[in-house]
């Protein structure tokens, strides 16, 4: 079975305007006009000039409900007052990179007090370069060279790790024991077959294969809800086993909380699940819209990337960025009371069982799956535990579904293994809307063969 990736250009608009027209001219200058390929979209990519709370405004003037929020980085919506202030601040200062500012000391130090998991901090730009920091913090504490991760999870973009995302089933292996694919072209074909993959919440499978591996593995790569196929939780006992196989083996417990910090919980999946790793990622909601990235984790692990003989290098001319550190600060600020999270989950809850109800009444088979603002939707007779169940939740009702929202001003993605997001902007005003929309989806679906 042949999956839809990020590079895909599907299109469930089909509008046309001074889209269309930029698009004749960035398409010169830019492959296919965008600047990340999971813009990109058949008969071209909408284009966009504003946003303020839960909208965005295209450069029509077409006003939209924004249901991406950034790939889940907008937790407190778009141009929110304080993080603005913030920024503005920062930058009446005039200080920008390759200087560290007493606001990164503190983003770092409110950081630690959300995520009492974490005893230190560093902070970097994107999640594919936090992943490869702190990957290089664990090889030069293991003294191990291979990473495992987990079948359909998405890691960023590096050799490494861009393997087995949304891979094709036909080629995949058996789910026990999955094969390693490439996620791209481009990527060394030696550095993809040297990584181990598991099979997520597939707990004896895993734990077969980690313990066959143990003696040459670095680190276990988790994310723990797989959130770039839609919204698949890791269920309990699968990180049990990782954990308890990291500390007996000596392997570094590495999670991905890109996307589960700040959402899951006010401390990410680790709170959420009771589960200390070694190290984590975050980034996305850090920021609240602004590019920034933090590895942290345990402070003997994290010691591994200061200066020093046989230490990880841990280096960036933009890494602690002043501008970015006050949008940091003002966004961790907002966190801190954990009243947002909570707010967001509340909502969340309400979304899934309206759209349970209207599935029912409808009489399609589809769940829809998220917590704290993450949501998704899957037209399937049951809710997915692994990336082969999300992979056969059916396209075609999902286009339909979708097509409905578009249709009634929702911004979504036409690819039916990513993700969407709700924040705190989205107001129970707009939570109503879209409650309307899925059942008017919902019943639209109903008329599509599975």
């Amino acid at each position: 079975m042949m999956i839809q990736t990020k590079t895909d250009k599907t299109d469930e608009t089909g509008k046309t305007g001074k889209s269309a027209e930029i698009f004749a001219r960035a398409q010169r200058v830019t492959p296919a006009g965008v600047h990340s390929n999971s813009r990109a979209r058949a008969p071209h990519p909408i284009y966009f000039a504003r946003a303020d709370g839960p909208y965005i405004w295209d450069v029509d003037g077409r006003r939209s409900v924004d249901l991406g929020m950034g790939n889940g980085a907008i937790l407190l919506g778009h141009n929110h007052p304080a993080v603005q202030a913030a920024v503005a601040e920062a930058l009446a200062a005039g200080i920008t990179c390759g200087l560290e500012t007493e606001s990164a000391y503190r983003a770092a130090e409110l950081f630690l007090q959300l995520v009492p998991s974490a005893e230190q901090v560093r902070f970097t730009n994107t999640g594919t370069e936090a992943m490869l920091h702190a990957l290089q913090i664990a090889r030069a504490a293991t003294g191990k060279r291979r990473i495992a991760k987990a079948e359909g999870a998405y890691h960023g973009w590096a050799d490494s790790l861009f393997v087995s995302t949304w891979p094709d089933l036909s080629r995949a292996g058996a789910e026990s024991a999955p094969t390693a694919l490439p996620g791209t072209g481009g990527l060394d074909p030696h550095v993809v077959q040297d990584t181990l993959v598991i099979p997520f919440n597939q707990t004896e499978a895993a734990e077969a294969l980690l313990r066959a591996h143990a003696h040459e593995l670095a680190a276990v790569v988790v994310e723990p809800t797989l959130i770039d196929v839609g919204f698949v939780p890791a269920q309990p006992e699968f990180l049990a086993m990782l954990r308890r196989v990291a500390d007996e083996e000596g392997i570094t417990l590495l999670f991905d909380e890109l996307l589960t910090g700040f959402r899951l919980a006010r401390g990410g999946a680790q709170e959420h699940y009771a589960i200390r790793a070694d190290l984590a990622i975050y980034g996305k909601a850090l920021g609240n819209g602004y590019p920034v990235a933090a590895v942290a984790g345990k402070e003997s692990v994290m010691a591994w990337s200061a200066p020093g003989p046989g230490r990880a290098s841990f280096v960036g001319t933009f890494n602690g960025h002043a501008v970015v550190m006050a949008a940091v600060e003002a966004t961790l600020a907002q966190l801190a009371d954990g009243a947002a999270t909570a707010a967001l989950q509340a909502r969340t809850e309400r979304l899934i069982e309206a759209f349970a109800d209207s599935a029912a009444r409808t009489g399609v088979a589809a769940s829809m799956r998220g917590a704290g603002g993450h949501i998704h939707w899957y037209f399937a007779d049951h809710a997915p535990a692994t990336y082969r169940q999300a992979a056969h939740s059916s396209a075609a009702r999902y286009g339909a579904f979708i097509r409905v929202l578009v249709e009634n001003d929702f911004m979504v993605f036409p690819n039916y293994l990513l993700h969407h997001a709700i924040s705190l902007a989205h107001d129970d005003a707009v939570l109503a809307r879209l409650v309307e929309a899925m059942d008017q989806g919902l019943q639209a679906a109903s008329r599509v063969e599975a």
